[in-house]
């Protein structure tokens, strides 16, 4: 008997004693990973205004009540996943402080603060970029309905200028300054669930930018994050049984079967040792043998860890040194947990990720057929489920 088989009734023998009939049901697990939404997804809108202040050599020379600006911004913004997204958008403020006479943004409407400080006042708009990251997520876990989340921002944009200049009939107003101001942002966003689509959130915002000399601004911002069409991410399902509570009479006749499945074990750990005490069948022809080898993966994964790497390796040897022959490789998934659509996403991801290494691994592709199986490749249940996902390599027939 093969070692194979006999391992394999072990594990028969032990999921097919349970301890009553259960009816197994299937939950969303998060510790395994979230699974990623399409592209149209997890989209929001952004409303935010505020008000800023510059902070450069000399601006401390106006009043505190002359240096407080306003500002304003729109983006429109997606999450990838639970903790990395992005934004972009367009960002409008106005600040205020102080310069010198020849002050490029001096507010000439305003007598001179001093003999040596002007009022400044301009206005900028223009687009921004900016990465985002939900430390709450990152650090936290993912929860549905958490109510607070600490997003941080940051990126980069640019700024065109408007001074503030007077017409020839003593009317003022804003006039292209010619000027464009690129810029670094970064900032701190605590966002407050209101509900599924709507976040509002109180925001903090640190800008430099250079003009002349390295320039400071300091911004707070309230605003809402309007979220769109699906705002959640979704867990892999996975099999749970419901625990039931016995008679003694159903805990009898549980210890019987306990106990018959030990002797059922005792008498198959013996065939197995001493099928382990036999000698190794020298195989003459490795090519022969129909079925090469069988790569196995955790549950919801399909890349190849360093010991089925190494495995291939082997494998991608004797396909080589029998260019004539052809093989078929066939991607299983269990059915015990997951959806359809995942496990039929998960066969072909598994089945094309060992071609393409034994490919790499210099394997001619014509000598290679790939094709995935919807049903189990053992069967034996669901406590034999991680025998279900696997790829097979077998001689073409």
């Amino acid at each position: 008997m093969k070692k194979s088989v006999l391992l394999a009734l072990a594990a028969l023998a032990m999921a097919g004693t349970p301890a009553v009939a259960q009816e197994v049901i299937f939950e969303p697990d998060c510790s395994q990973g979230i699974l990623k939404n399409a592209a149209k997804d997890n989209w929001f809108i952004t409303v935010q205004g505020g008000t800023n202040l510059l902070w450069n050599k000399g601006d401390n020379e106006a009043a505190w009540k002359d240096r407080f600006g306003g500002n304003a911004a729109l983006f429109i913004g997606k999450w990838i996943d639970p903790n990395v997204g992005f934004r972009f958008g367009a960002n409008w403020l106005m600040p205020k402080g102080a310069t010198t006479a020849d002050g490029m943004f001096r507010d000439y409407k305003h007598a001179a603060i001093n003999n040596t400080y002007y009022p400044e006042k301009f206005m900028a708009i223009g687009p921004q970029f900016e990465g985002l990251v939900n430390l709450t997520n990152w650090w936290c876990g993912y929860r549905p309905g958490r109510v607070y989340n600490a997003v941080v921002h940051a990126g980069f944009g640019a700024n065109f200028i408007l001074t503030h200049q007077q017409k020839a009939d003593g009317n003022w107003m804003w006039h292209n300054g010619h000027h464009t101001q690129f810029y670094g942002t970064a900032g701190l966003q605590n966002n407050f669930r209101l509900s599924q689509h709507v976040d509002f959130f109180i925001d903090v915002t640190y800008t430099v930018f250079k003009y002349a000399t390295v320039n400071h601004d300091v911004a707070a911002n309230i605003g809402f994050n309007f979220n769109l069409g699906k705002t959640t991410w979704d867990c892999p399902v996975t099999a749970v049984c419901p625990v039931w509570k016995y008679t003694d009479a159903e805990g009898d006749a549980l210890v019987a079967k306990l106990n018959a499945a030990e002797r059922k074990i005792g008498d198959l750990q013996a065939q197995l040792d001493a099928c382990l005490k036999r000698p190794v069948q020298k195989v003459e022809k490795v090519q022969d043998c129909e079925g090469l080898a069988t790569v196995y993966y955790p549950i919801n994964q399909y890349g190849l860890s360093a010991r089925e790497k190494t495995i291939l390796k082997s494998v991608a040897s004797v396909m080589q040194e029998n260019p004539n022959k052809k093989y078929v490789l066939t991607g299983y998934a269990d059915n015990y947990t997951g959806t359809d659509e995942i496990n039929d996403r998960l066969r072909q991801q598994r089945v094309d990720g060992v071609r393409n290494y034994l490919v790499a691994c210099g394997v001619d592709a014509a000598q290679l057929e790939t094709k995935t199986d919807n049903a189990n490749l053992t069967d034996y249940g669901v406590k034999a489920a991680p025998l279900d996902r696997a790829v097979t390599i077998r001689l073409a027939d």
